[in-house]
């Protein structure tokens, strides 16, 4: 690499940066780090969420320009000397030069559908948008996938659920739906609500789908230990399953269940995915559950980065996390009956 490619690179670096100027260093760093994954460890009121849509524009805006060596555009002395004067130029001054330097900076940017933003409410997946759209403009925003894991379940599933046996149409139950429904199927099998209160039941099968474990594989588990009541707890399951198939509904577990089947029974679903999302950002990862965890591995097997946002106690930057965040998962997600 020559002395004025280096130079290029540095002043490349250091006027995107200007772009995020408002953000204290840390927050820059976790910006502008688009190679490989990337862990945030953070505290409330750190500026987590800030940072999680500043990352997105950088995307949008420079793609790879701020993490990497690669130069897709021819570089001359003029070039270089721009780019190293647009850092200290007057703020009204280096409005009128962004274009010209965007063009000069990007790295392959993202298009705006090859990002998933998760978060855990629709309140936050709003704020997200909301923030963006200030930021990028309403129809850059638009086309974000930011949403919560139901959402973005949903959406895929409406478009090939038909694959897995159910119809695009299926309807959603909420926890009261599926209360009427486990209360009907404990009258069908005789069982007594007091003994078998149908929140209880309904947290049991929750865990065994989190597990993904089906109701023929829930019954012989605890027939082999011999556990009269789980056994029972076991047909309510079948039958609740059963009886959800017959309308074509889906529950809350099921939502993200079922994309996980469908992504692994069907790699062309899965591919087409993997390819369309480049990178993905989770807010809140810690409060993930098994089944989430797998179907973010699924997603981003062949993601060019993967980004999580991870709630703790400091603001953190972790090369090399691949294998770590894999590892925290899988110990703590691991299968287990339920």
């Amino acid at each position: 690499m020559t002395n004025l490619e280096r130079r290029f690179i540095t002043a490349r670096r250091a006027a995107i940066t200007a772009d995020f100027q408002k953000l204290n260093p840390r927050q820059q760093e976790g910006v502008l780090t688009t190679e490989g994954p990337l862990l945030l460890l953070a505290g409330a009121g750190s500026g987590k969420t800030t940072v999680l849509i500043n990352r997105v524009a950088n995307l949008l805006r420079y793609g790879r320009g701020s993490d990497c060596e690669d130069i897709p555009v021819p570089v001359d002395e003029d070039t270089v000397t721009f780019l190293e004067g647009y850092v200290t130029a007057p703020a009204a001054e280096r409005e009128e030069q962004r274009p010209l330097m965007q063009y000069l900076c990007a790295v392959e940017p993202a298009s705006p559908w090859e990002v998933l933003a998760i978060t855990f409410t629709n309140k936050a997946a709003n704020e997200l948008k909301e923030r963006l759209g200030r930021m990028l403009g309403e129809e850059q925003a638009r086309d974000v996938w930011a949403s919560t894991f139901h959402s973005a379940c949903v959406r895929i599933l409406r478009r090939d659920i038909d694959r897995i046996g159910f119809d695009r149409s299926f309807t959603i139950y909420d926890s009261d739906d599926s209360k009427r429904v486990i209360k009907d199927v404990l009258k069908e099998l005789s069982l007594e609500e007091k003994s078998f209160p149908p929140r209880e039941i309904l947290s049991v099968i929750s865990q065994a789908k989190d597990s993904m474990q089906s109701p023929e594989e829930f019954i012989h588990y605890w027939e082999g230990v011999n556990d009269w009541r789980r056994i029972r707890i076991g047909k309510v399951y079948a039958l609740y399953s059963k009886k959800l198939r017959e309308a074509n509904a889906l529950d809350f577990d099921d939502i993200i269940l079922h994309t996980v089947r469908l992504l692994e029974s069907c790699p062309d679903v899965l591919e087409r995915y993997q390819r369309k999302f480049r990178y993905i950002l989770i807010d809140e990862y810690q409060d993930t559950n098994h089944l989430q965890y797998l179907l973010v591995s699924l997603l981003a097997a062949i993601v060019v980065a993967m980004i999580v946002y991870f709630i703790a106690c400091l603001l953190l930057r972790v090369k090399e996390l691949g294998h770590v965040v894999v590892a925290i998962a899988e110990r703590f997600h691991r299968r287990r009956p339920a």
